[in-house]
């Protein structure tokens, strides 16, 4: 595969995992009631909720910046393959240990998210420039 062709694709995947986490993180912020019918996860707490949307502008913020170069930034892969592995092994361990979710709305994006966790692996581990993160170091 050659590097533009890598490089699309990684950018790609960053832009589907950026529109996720500002989905969820506006969901939580502006309309935490709608957290249950549209993604089938309990609400128990709302402040715990609103926390956590602060958490997600912090991650699309995150992916935004690695999109923006991701070369120059491929150390933060790393976060955006965490955050996605996150959304892999947290359900999966619910269904491990008996809790089956009471949808497909759980269990259905996550192949969509341990592929992006691939892609962002991938990119990570990609020799890429010996560019710093910032401009003075260069």
């Amino acid at each position: 595969m050659t590097r533009r062709r890598a490089t699309l694709i990684l950018r790609v995947a960053l832009a589907i995992g950026f529109c996720i986490d500002v989905y969820v993180a506006a969901l939580s912020l502006f309309a935490p009631q709608l957290i249950p019918p549209l993604l089938d996860i309990p609400v128990r707490d709302p402040a715990l909720v609103t926390i956590a949307g602060g958490e997600y502008v912090v991650a699309a913020l995150v992916y935004l910046l690695a999109l923006r170069d991701p070369r120059r930034f491929q150390p933060l892969l790393w976060l955006c393959a965490l955050d996605q592995a996150f959304a892999v092994v947290l359900p999966a361990l619910a269904v491990v240990h008996g809790q089956l979710p009471p949808s497909w709305k759980i269990v259905a994006p996550l192949p969509l998210s341990a592929l992006l966790a691939a892609v962002y692996v991938a990119g990570a581990l990609r020799p890429g420039t010996k560019r710093s993160a910032t401009p003075s170091m260069q």
